[in-house]
């Protein structure tokens, strides 16, 4: 069964490009690896750094981050990481509250798995992510699962991939829906809070980066995206 809407592989190398010209994306990237690459492990003082680092510079709202460290660091010396899948990041995601009931941050568990397990196994969730997809599956072919989202999403992921014949790493592809998403997102309100360097980024009249948008946005995108079809 085809796409509802077609995702040309243009599209994703116009995004990862676009991406490039994020400078404090780049450096985003650059600090994470050097903090993987001296602190390996998930040790509580080492998951304590990486989950502020991901909390702070992506706003995911984990106001209990002490907590939240301690889970991670208590999910993961149980867990085989050559094995695990999806569900190492439902486990992430959820927060044990006591007799409460239970928080699930499941976009901040999939970034952290993704910069500190596995990028090509662990894809960012996000708003932005999640709209595209559901945008180019169409709602027929879409899987949804309240109890297990990112299982869901992993899956709605790699059919969309599949399906695109893209062959690259998941990283290019998460800065296409990502990058996408967002552009629709200001497309349909240039007041909208978005990121600030990609606002500015949409904002500039240069014929170089409109081509480039254009590339990322064809128009059967933009008919998408204003209804007609």
């Amino acid at each position: 069964m085809p796409l509802a809407i077609p995702l040309e592989l243009s599209q994703i190398a116009a995004a990862h490009r676009l991406h490039k010209r994020l400078e404090s994306w780049q450096l985003t990237a650059k600090a994470f690896a050097a903090l993987r690459a001296q602190f390996p492990g998930f040790a509580p003082h080492e998951t304590l750094l990486k989950a502020t680092m991901v909390n702070a510079l992506f706003s995911t709202k984990i106001y209990a981050i002490f907590r939240m460290a301690q889970h991670i660091t208590e999910v993961m010396t149980k867990v085989d990481v050559v094995k695990a899948g999806p569900d190492l990041v439902e486990k992430l995601a959820v927060v044990p509250q006591g007799a409460k009931a239970h928080r699930r941050h499941h976009s901040f568990a999939s970034k952290f798995a993704h910069f500190f397990v596995d990028a090509e196994k662990y894809p960012i969730m996000d708003s932005y992510a999640e709209g595209m997809i559901k945008l180019h599956l169409g709602r027929g072919r879409l899987i949804s699962d309240p109890v297990h989202p990112y299982s869901a999403y992993c899956h709605n992921y790699l059919t969309l991939k599949a399906e695109a014949g893209f062959q690259g790493s998941n990283r290019q592809m998460d800065h296409y829906l990502w990058f996408a998403g967002l552009y629709l997102a200001w497309r349909k309100d240039p007041t909208d809070k978005i990121n600030m360097e990609a606002r500015k980024l949409f904002e500039n009249d240069s014929s170089e980066v409109s081509s480039e948008l254009d590339a990322l946005m064809p128009s059967i995108l933009s008919k998408a995206f204003r209804g007609e079809l």
